[in-house]
């Protein structure tokens, strides 16, 4: 999944929890005091992430410090414009821990699809790939937003060369919306509705 740099456009009534668990992390809104252990896990993780979300290393506006990045995150939030979580492990960091480790990506909703859509888009550290945590979060904030009565269509983008990242959603019932003609420019664009998700969860809940 990917977290794009563009600027959300509809105002959709959504009140997203501040804290979301998910199997061995919680997401809450990102703070400014996370700013050294979001600086160190981006850079440590640069080549990893530069392949596919080359914007997460440079930001919305190259050379703007890790601080004001989290900074526009939590002010978005609060005011309700987007809604971007930094994925923790477990337990969940207090304001003075400065444990590295404990940053394992980013994910949010973003109100940039439609008026009755949202995007999700997230990004993981290299180390926290491959263990279903991806697929746990995207589960998580898709609940999240069909819990707004308002929104009735959930998408993701995904880069059409990144294998892990479009099974998220194709093995969660997705279907593609779009596909880039020419795959090296563009991204896979997958859609699921409120009535396919309903289907997909009551199987999710039920084991299958």
């Amino acid at each position: 999944m990917l977290t794009h740099r563009t600027t959300p456009r509809w105002r959709i009534p959504l009140t997203p929890p501040t804290l979301v668990h998910v199997p061995g992390a919680r997401l809450r809104p990102w703070r400014v005091d996370d700013a050294g252990a979001y600086e160190r896990t981006v850079r440590g993780n640069e080549a990893h992430l530069r392949r596919f979300t080359p914007w997460v290393v440079d930001g919305t506006l190259p050379g703007v410090p890790f601080r004001h990045r989290l900074a526009d995150f939590a002010a978005a939030f609060t005011a309700g414009r987007e809604w971007v979580y930094g994925i923790f492990d477990e337990p969940a960091p207090s304001s003075s821990e400065r444990d590295d480790a404990l940053v394992l990506g980013s994910a949010g909703l973003y109100p940039r699809v439609g008026p009755d859509a949202i995007e999700i888009g997230a990004w993981l550290a290299a180390s926290a790939t491959g263990r279903g945590l991806a697929t746990s979060v995207a589960i998580a904030l898709i609940t999240v937003a069909f819990a707004s009565d308002a929104i009735e269509r959930v998408e993701m983008r995904c880069h059409p060369a990144n294998a892990p990242s479009n099974r998220v959603p194709s093995k969660l019932g997705f279907r593609v919306l779009r596909a880039p003609a020419v795959p090296a420019r563009g991204l896979t664009v997958w859609a699921i509705g409120r009535d396919a998700w309903r289907e997909v969860a009551t199987g999710l809940a039920g084991g299958c």
